[in-house]
C-alpha cells in the first residue's frame, strides 16, 4: 500500500508537523466526488485534516464541507476544481506532496496571529503562532453592480472589530457568525458558498468552517485581504 509522503520541511516550518503521522492512500486512488460514501472518502477527509484543510468530521461520506475542503486543497495545489468535487489521481497525488498556500502578507506587516483572505484564489488562511491553523474556501465581492453599489471586497490591512456568535439579519442578506473586520464587511458562514465570487463584499465561508474560524480568531488580529 502506497503512503503518504510527510509534508516538506518548508511546510513543517511553516505549518508545524502534522498530527497523527501520514495516512496511507487506497491502492487504486479511485474517483471520488459529492455522494460517495465508503474508506476511501474517510482516507481522504483524514489527509484533508491533517493538512489543516475542513472536510468536517472524518466519517466516510462526501458531503458539502468535504467538497468546500477539496476546493480549496486543489486551488492551493494548482488543480482543476469541479461542481462536484471530483478527486482523481492527480488530487490523490498532489495529496502526498501538498504545497503551501501562498502567503499574502508583506513581511514587513506580517503578524503571527492573522487572517489572509486572498482574492485571487478564493481562500482564507488563517495563522496562528505563525502556523497554519487552518485554510478554508471562500467566495468573495461579486464585482456586479447590485443594490446601488459595485460589490467589491475590500483589499487592505484590517484587524478583526467585533464578532457576532449565531445568526445575523443584515441589510444585504443573513450573516451566521459574523467576523468583522471592515465597517460592515466580515468573514462568515453563508448555505452559498460556490467556486465564484458571488458575494455583496463580504468573504463568505462554509457552514462549519465559520464556527471553527470564529472560535480561533479573537477580536484585535490582523487581517489581509489582497
Amino acid at each position: 500500500m502506497r503512503k503518504f509522503a510527510l509534508v516538506a520541511l518548508a511546510a513543517t516550518l511553516v505549518a508545524g508537523p502534522l498530527a497523527g503521522g501520514a495516512q496511507a492512500a487506497p491502492t487504486d486512488t479511485p474517483n471520488l466526488a459529492l455522494g460517495s460514501k465508503g474508506a476511501a472518502v474517510k482516507k481522504l477527509q483524514q489527509r484533508l485534516l491533517q493538512l489543516k484543510y475542513d472536510p468536517g468530521k472524518a466519517d466516510g461520506k462526501f458531503g458539502g464541507t468535504t467538497r468546500a475542503a477539496v476546493w480549496a486543497f486543489q486551488k492551493v495545489n494548482g488543480l482543476e476544481t469541479s461542481s462536484t468535487g471530483k478527486v482523481g489521481r492527480k488530487t490523490w497525488k498532489a495529496l502526498d506532496k501538498p504545497k503551501l498556500p501562498t502567503v499574502i502578507t508583506a513581511k514587513k506587516k506580517r503578524e503571527r496571529n492573522r487572517v489572509e483572505v486572498n482574492i485571487s484564489k478564493q481562500l482564507v488562511v488563517v495563522y496562528k503562532n505563525g502556523k497554519i491553523a487552518l485554510i478554508s474556501h471562500t467566495s468573495t465581492g461579486s464585482g456586479r453592480y447590485e443594490d446601488g453599489a459595485v460589490s467589491r471586497t475590500p483589499r487592505g490591512y484590517f484587524r478583526v472589530e467585533r464578532k457576532i456568535k449565531g445568526v445575523r439579519h443584515a441589510p444585504l442578506g443573513t450573516l451566521y457568525n459574523p467576523i468583522y473586520f471592515y465597517r460592515g464587511y466580515a468573514l462568515h458562514g453563508s448555505p452559498n458558498v460556490p467556486l465564484y465570487p458571488d458575494s455583496h463584499g463580504c468573504a463568505r465561508l462554509p457552514f462549519g468552517t465559520d464556527m471553527k474560524i470564529f472560535n480561533l480568531v479573537p477580536i484585535g488580529w490582523q487581517v489581509r485581504v489582497k
